[in-house]
């Protein structure tokens, strides 16, 4: 895969594969692509998509190639046991391997500094009929003023019209600290929005890296070799040689405020209206087979663009108590990002206790973390099921369930931000931990049948070769 240049060649080599579809006929990218997307996500597997003709634009758009996380881990190159991926993710952003500058690439086949329209020409969209505008979903390339750092981050950009978009810049993030900085110096906030890049760089986007670390980086550790980078032709920033579509702009000053949004959010609620800055486009650049790619939130690949998270909770949680934590995940359902997943091993009556003080220790991980689950080792982090059976048959509610009354949340969650609006308040909830492990004064607590209360029934193991037949065994079992 790291052999493949480009999105359409990633594209094309799926296809051949029969895990890409391709629609002929005219599509509409306000509202009638994204449905389409959505209808695809409800699929028990999601093929990518290849739209080839985009009603208004001239070029195709492709979106869902990262919906499966086996085709993800093989795009990047990583193995797909979870525990195991997290383990070579780490090693991944602890051997970076920084761009390489050249001269020009493939984004530089056509070149416009005037006379063009920039949202005219890159294909946008509008995902719902409820949304503020039509949107690009790109990988935003920014420079800090003061240490002279790249930054890359997945933000969104609404489009408003003479080549001006609102940019989503939220101050928690790289991307937000290069804006304050910029705006504490008085200088020009100079953004360059890809687009149709190689997906290894939308995951690299999407990682938490520590501030003051390049993502462009990480994605040169996932390809083993660096990214060429090639500078903007207006604006002092290098993109991937390799993007379909690089949008230059620059941010104030004055830095003037636009009303961004609604857009579905990744929990599938419309977000609430914001005042973010203006973007205004001075240069356009792409390649002659440019792809677009189109992001719908709320959907698979939404949530496996985010499956660093998984990784970077990991590290963090393992570190509180190593020899303790077993595992730790986050949940899909809350895109990997609100609701944690932690596994202990408590087999020692000194232990007792230590889960809730890393469990309050995890909070500390990000403000979007809400609520954190504990359980024993014999229970499947994955598995949704396994985490309510421990809920439901090992947690005491009136002992075990924990809250930490009105902190500090994130507005994606309506729950939280709907606070927002209201006079004099600030945008935060309860966070709750939930103690789902046997707690230890019923470990050797032991049954009728002198097992221990809170082990599972045993049954007997059997090989089903011995029982089915063998057209029956290679339609369940192969």
């Amino acid at each position: 895969m790291h052999e493949l240049t480009g999105l359409r060649s990633v594209i094309e080599h799926y296809r051949e594969k029969g895990e890409v579809v391709e629609i002929e006929r005219e599509v509409d990218s306000e509202c009638e692509l994204s449905g389409i997307i959505s209808a695809l996500n409800s699929l028990p597997t999601t093929p990518g998509v290849l739209f080839k003709k985009v009603k208004g634009y001239d070029f195709p758009v492709a979106a869902c190639i990262l919906s499966e996380k086996d085709r993800t881990c093989q795009i990047l190159g990583l193995p797909s046991s979870p525990l195991e991926f997290k383990e070579v993710f780490i090693k991944l952003t602890q051997n970076l391997i920084p761009p390489v500058k050249v001269g020009s690439g493939p984004c530089k086949e056509k070149i416009y500094t005037r006379d063009f329209d920039a949202l005219k020409i890159v294909p946008s969209i509008k995902a719902t009929p409820d949304d503020g505008g039509r949107y690009f979903q790109p990988i935003v390339v920014t420079k800090d003023p003061e240490t002279g750092v790249q930054n890359a981050a997945l933000n969104r950009a609404m489009l408003l019209r003479d080549n001006t978009v609102i940019l989503n810049v939220r101050n928690e993030t790289g991307v937000g600290q290069c804006f304050r900085n910029c705006k504490k110096e008085g200088k020009p906030f100079e953004v360059a929005l890809v687009i149709g890049a190689p997906l290894e760089m939308y995951i690299s986007g999407a990682t938490k890296l520590p501030l003051g670390q390049d993502e462009l980086s990480l994605a040169g550790a996932v390809r083993g070799s660096p990214v060429e980078v090639v500078p903007c032709e207006t604006i002092d920033v290098h993109v991937p040689a390799e993007a379909g579509f690089v949008i230059e702009g620059v941010i104030g000053p004055p830095y003037e405020l636009g009303t961004e949004g609604p857009w579905p959010e990744f929990l599938k609620y419309l977000s609430i209206p914001q005042q973010k800055p203006l973007l205004k486009i001075k240069a356009l650049t792409l390649r002659k087979d440019a792809v677009g790619y189109a992001i719908v939130a709320g959907t698979k690949e939404n949530y496996n663009l985010r499956i660093s998270n998984d990784v970077e909770f990991y590290r963090y949680v393992k570190a509180i108590e190593p020899n303790f934590v077993i595992d730790a995940a986050l949940t899909p359902g809350t895109a990997h990002w609100h609701h944690g997943i932690i596994q202990i091993k408590k087999d020692d009556y000194d232990f007792e206790g230590l889960q809730v003080h890393v469990a309050m220790a995890a909070f500390g991980f990000s403000v979007y973390l809400e609520t954190v689950t504990i359980v024993d080792e014999d229970v499947n982090i994955l598995d949704m099921n396994e985490i309510d059976w421990a809920v439901t048959t090992r947690c005491n509610p009136s002992e075990q369930i924990h809250i930490i009354r009105e902190v500090k949340a994130h507005r994606n969650n309506p729950i939280a931000g709907a606070r927002e609006l209201m006079d004099g308040s600030f945008v935060g909830k309860a966070k709750m931990i939930i103690d789902a492990t046997v707690p230890w004064k019923y470990k050797n607590l032991k049954s009728g049948a002198n097992r221990p209360v809170f082990e599972r029934a045993r049954f007997k193991k059997v090989d089903l070769k011995e029982y089915l037949s063998p057209h029956n065994y290679r339609q369940w079992i192969k």
